[in-house]
């Protein structure tokens, strides 16, 4: 049985059939909003030489040049392997550097390149593009109780993690 199957066994047992449906079809739209998101970075970014899943990457390393891998994973909310695998990418597109740590010789260190601050700009837009697009319809009340919402969410999440 895989982890999935466990999990919604789990909520069959706590919750009814109707509770279950609307569990997953509320995890289903995060889900769908959050790809949805890559797709656009990946369309509006594609001229810039990045995907939408190094989109995140750029905003991170430019505010902490000299992060370390761990953590942009911790940060990210991603697997190590992932972010190494962006990282390659990203430096072999110039959009940064990779240095062993002098501190801790297991840590490597990323600094965002002239590229990748000249970068965020465009990435900047397109996130406040997307986030103005996804949200045009909702009054200010709907989109404050919404964010409010969300960050409880997020922040339960983490610590379940």
């Amino acid at each position: 049985m895989c982890a999935q199957q466990f999990t919604i066994l789990r909520l069959c047992r706590a919750f009814s059939a109707k509770e279950v449906f609307m569990k997953q079809h509320l995890m289903r739209n995060i889900n769908t909003i959050s790809r949805c998101a890559a797709l656009y970075r990946d369309a509006h970014l594609a001229d810039c030489g990045l995907s939408g899943w190094q989109a995140p990457y750029i905003p991170e390393i430019c505010a902490a040049p000299g992060i370390t891998q761990d953590q942009l994973a911790l940060r990210l909310h991603v697997n190590r392997s992932n972010v190494t695998r962006q990282l390659a990418m990203l430096e072999e597109n110039g959009f940064v550097l990779r240095r062993r740590s002098e501190s801790d010789r297991r840590a490597v260190e990323v600094y965002p390149t002239q590229k990748a601050e000249e970068t965020l700009s465009a990435v900047r837009a397109v996130y406040r593009s997307w986030r103005e697009k996804l949200f045009y319809d909702l009054t200010s009340e709907e989109r404050d109780r919404l964010e409010s919402l969300l960050e409880r969410l997020a922040r339960r999440a983490e610590d379940i993690q």
